[in-house]
């Protein structure tokens, strides 16, 4: 029998009353190893995308499938893909398939490589649902859309362009039995530990400075826990290291763009606009504002003029505290995500904020009376200055200057573990980035 590969796009399988597109994914997984005998040639992708998009899913995360199949099974096996979608649907979302947004997406053989373009915009821009439509038509992309075109196919296509080699990591996911209850219930200290013993090869997992598991999360999604690392081997170690206090229905790793920064591409300051990513270089053109709740609101300009941009810095990234010793013309590398504000147009929300100039602080004095040593006071518009405490006047006097070097201020400021959101990089990653690409996953990958 001749065998091909397959290319299969995830995306909008969960609801905000519940389920997981990675939970689906993996529930697809057994069932298709199960029933058709495929050979993965890749570990399953989850590829985060845009998070600025405002009807984004709660992860902006699609998922894409890469295996052999033999190609006379291909019918049967995009009917019964359908077939779990909708059952899925049913029972973790309350939905119908006819009322969701779900997205699938068949690509046999190899990727155009228009779809690795298509992975870009919807990364880092808004990708409406006619471009995909023009770009399949006028290409020529030879691509099955089961469900029809819906919004959930331009994360599904998006999710299986995603074969740039480019730096990438892995996630071990744990999937909970069925439950009513938000709480996971998985020991403190072990993942302490585990983050210990492996701290070389695991990033995101407990934040020390507010004392905080990273790898739970809060919501009714079918999640118990994710550990996020550099190598599924790795993974599958850190794995036996936790203690984990209630019944699980299993686990898989994938391969994924998280904690990458590859959302941050460069944009020019005059050209941005809502719902993109990326960042900006220029110097600070307003001072910055504290709000009330303590964040904080500046301008960024570029060097050679024009309206700049707003750039608001919130709290919970704990970068306020450096944002607001920042003065005019301090030059600042700011990245994150671009959305839209009533009053002030464009604003970037800050992610990582780089100071890569501080000037100097120009403090400006009046002048010593010569006699007594005390500053002088002006006498008046153009009649020079006069010391309180002894009485002279005096016709001409310099101001003092004293220049402060702000320059142990220059670097890059990132925030807490606990703040950090899925595609940010975070300070333990650095200097471990890799080139990625397909790799046929090794056992264990999933139970």
């Amino acid at each position: 029998m001749h065998k091909v590969s397959i290319h299969l796009g995830i995306d909008n399988i969960d609801s905000p009353l519940g389920g997981c597109t990675t939970h689906f994914a993996y529930k697809l997984i057994k069932s298709i190893i199960r029933n058709y005998n495929v050979e993965f040639i890749d570990y399953p992708n989850l590829v985060r995308l845009n998070p600025s998009i405002p009807y984004k899913t709660r992860g902006n995360g699609a998922i894409a499938l890469r295996f052999n199949i033999n190609e006379s099974l291909i019918d049967n096996l995009v009917k019964d893909v359908i077939n779990e979608v909708n059952n899925y649907l049913k029972e973790y979302s309350m939905k119908e398939l006819s009322e969701a947004n779900a997205g699938l997406a068949v690509v046999i053989g190899d990727v155009p490589s228009e779809l690795r373009e298509l992975y870009v915009k919807a990364l880092t821009d808004y990708v409406p649902l006619d471009y995909v439509e023009e770009l399949i038509r006028e290409t020529g992309v030879n691509v099955l859309l089961p469900l029809g075109l819906r919004r959930g196919v331009v994360g599904a296509l998006a999710a299986i362009g995603w074969l740039l080699r480019s730096d990438c990591t892995y996630e071990l996911l744990v999937y909970r039995v069925r439950t009513s209850s938000m709480s996971r219930c998985v020991d403190e200290e072990s993942i302490k530990l585990m983050d210990s013993e492996l701290r070389d090869w695991v990033f995101g997992n407990y934040d020390y400075d507010v004392g905080k598991i990273l790898v739970t999360p809060h919501g009714p999604d079918p999640v118990l826990l994710g550990i996020r690392g550099e190598s599924p081997e790795k993974l599958v170690e850190a794995l036996k290291l936790v203690r984990i206090c209630e019944p699980y229905e299993g686990w898989v790793i994938f391969r994924t763009n998280q904690g990458t920064d590859s959302h941050h591409i460069e944009r020019d300051i005059h050209h941005v606009r809502p719902y993109q990513t990326g960042c900006i270089t220029g110097r600070v053109c307003s001072e910055p504002r504290v709000a009330s709740g303590g964040d904080v609101l500046l301008k960024i300009c570029s060097e050679e003029g024009g309206n700049g941009v707003y750039v608001a810095v919130f709290k919970e990234t704990s970068l306020t505290k450096i944002a607001k010793e920042l003065i005019l013309n301090d030059m600042v590398k700011i990245c994150g995500l671009f959305k839209f504000w009533d009053d002030y147009g464009t604003v970037l929300h800050v992610e990582k904020l780089s100071i890569l100039e501080a000037i100097d602080k120009v403090i400006k004095r009046n002048p010593r009376c010569p006699r007594c040593g005390a500053r002088l006071k002006s006498a008046g518009r153009g009649k020079g200055w006069k010391c309180i405490k002894c009485g002279l006047r005096l016709r001409n006097a310099e101001y003092e200057v004293e220049r402060i070097s702000r320059r142990e201020l220059e670097g890059e400021y990132i925030p807490r573990d606990a703040a950090i959101k899925h595609l940010v990089k975070p300070k333990r990653r650095y200097g471990r980035e890799k080139e990625c690409t397909m790799v046929k996953p090794r056992e264990p990958w999933f139970t």
